[in-house]
């Protein structure tokens, strides 16, 4: 009897978790739907589970209507006190797969920069998939402030990036790798081989760029400035993979980060004499926000000591 007891107590402690882990979801993002993207369940489970909380309080804690939903003053009052405690037990309740040895399933939203979405991340996600095959991972390939929007807004977990000068406070940057500037050539090149070249001698052969204001030329400018010297700008093209194709028919050569050059790429890599401090990529999370396991997971990859 005190057995069968035990466990009714132990279904009821976790159906209560549940619906606590389940109401702070909807409130964080706004809506039912959007929790229900987050945790991986459909709509009406997410309902359903207010709704027993609801019952158990009994009390009303949101009003739903066809513009969202919005919560009620006990519903304010509520979440309150339950908003520190899931933060403090967020990573309990969101890993709670490691306690149990069950396997992590639902959607991993992220967004990455075109250099993270192609060179990076698929790695991270293939280990992820190997490990979990029920996790699926939604890529948002996008410019990184569109990304950082999307993080401030709850529509993604995690954000693949370079540091960003005006980052504000609501985030958090970790850094996955380092990686330097270099010159890029057609294997037949008469730099091709070469230990190491200068800018000055870079900048005397036809450059591929590129487009005009975007960070990637911003960062080339800034080389340019620094060193006092001035490319011959040949061919602009956005995207890195388009800009190697370009540089491998032999019109030109392209400074370009060393991340991007993968062992197909029919190139020569020369590093460049002035221009060898080591740069960061990482990834921004909210600060303070408790993440789902899919997204808890491939962190852990990126950085192990996370």
């Amino acid at each position: 009897m005190n057995r069968a007891a035990d466990r009714r107590r132990t279904v009821q402690e976790r159906d209560r978790l549940r619906q606590l882990e389940v109401f702070s979801y909807v409130v964080r993002l706004g809506s039912l739907s959007r929790a229900a993207k987050r945790l991986g369940i459909t709509q009406p489970a997410v309902s359903l589970q207010v709704r027993e909380l609801e019952n158990e309080l009994r009390t009303s804690l949101m009003d739903r209507g066809t513009s969202g939903i919005s919560l009620t003053v006990a519903g304010e009052r509520f979440y309150k006190r339950v908003k520190p405690l899931m933060e403090r037990m967020g990573m309990l309740f969101e890993d709670r797969a490691d306690l149990i040895h069950e396997q992590v399933t639902g959607w991993l939203d992220l967004a990455a920069n075109p250099i993270g979405a192609t060179n990076v991340l698929p790695r991270y996600a293939k280990q992820l998939r190997d490990l979990h095959p029920g996790v699926r991972v939604r890529v948002h390939k996008c410019v990184q402030s569109k990304g950082l929007s999307m993080l401030h807004a709850n529509d993604v977990e995690l954000v693949l990036g370079v540091p960003d000068s005006g980052q504000d406070n609501s985030l958090e940057y970790r850094e996955i790798l380092t990686y330097k500037i270099v010159l890029i050539t057609s294997r037949d090149h008469p730099l091709a081989g070469r230990e190491r070249v200068s800018l000055q001698e870079a900048a005397s052969w036809p450059a591929i760029v590129p487009p005009p204001g975007t960070a990637n030329r911003r960062m080339a400018e800034a080389a340019a400035r620094r060193f006092g010297i001035r490319f011959r700008a040949v061919i602009e093209v956005g995207g890195w993979d388009a800009l190697k194709r370009f540089v491998e028919m032999g019109i030109g050569v392209a400074a370009v980060p060393s991340i991007c050059i993968r062992e197909t790429d029919k190139v020569s890599v020369v590093p460049v004499e002035e221009y060898l401090e080591s740069r960061s990529f990482g990834v921004f999370t909210r600060r303070g926000d408790y993440l789902t396991a899919p997204a808890r997971r491939i962190l852990g990859m990126m950085i192990p000591d996370s």
